[in-house]
C-alpha cells in the first residue's frame, strides 16, 4: 500500500524536475506553463511526502502497539486492527473497564478475593 504511493510520488517528483529543467531551455509561453506546473507539482509532492511519512510512521507504530497489547492482554490484534480501529479497541476496553467497576469486581485475574 505505502510502496505504491511512494513510487507514484517519486514519479511525480521526477516529472516536476523534468518540467522545471524544460522551462529553463527557452522563454516561450509553453516554457512558462511548464515552470509553473513543475513548481506546483513539486509543492504537492512535498506535502504528499510529509503525509506519506506520517502515515508510514503510524503503520509501524501500530505494529508495535499490537505486539504490546497482545502480550499484555492475551489478545490477537493485528497491525491492521490497531492502525485502522484503535479508537474502537480503546472504546471496547473502556466499556469493559466500566462494566467491571459497576459489578464491583476490581480484581485482576491473578489475585484472590479476601
Amino acid at each position: 500500500m505505502f510502496t505504491y504511493a511512494l513510487v507514484g510520488l517519486l514519479c511525480l517528483a521526477v516529472l516536476s524536475v523534468v518540467l522545471i529543467v524544460y522551462s529553463t531551455k527557452e522563454y516561450d509561453r509553453i516554457h512558462g506553463v511548464a515552470a509553473i506546473a513543475g513548481v506546483v507539482i513539486a509543492i504537492g509532492v512535498a506535502l504528499a511526502m510529509i503525509a506519506h511519512l506520517t502515515l508510514a510512521w503510524g503503520w509501524v507504530e501500530a505494529g508495535v502497539k499490537a505486539k504490546i497489547i497482545n502480550r499484555e492482554y492475551g489478545t490477537h490484534y493485528t497491525q491492521e486492527d490497531v492502525f485502522y480501529a484503535s479508537d474502537v479497541i480503546d472504546t471496547i476496553r473502556e466499556i469493559d473497564r466500566q462494566r467491571v467497576e459497576v459489578n464491583g469486581n476490581l480484581l485482576r485475574g491473578d489475585e484472590k478475593p479476601k
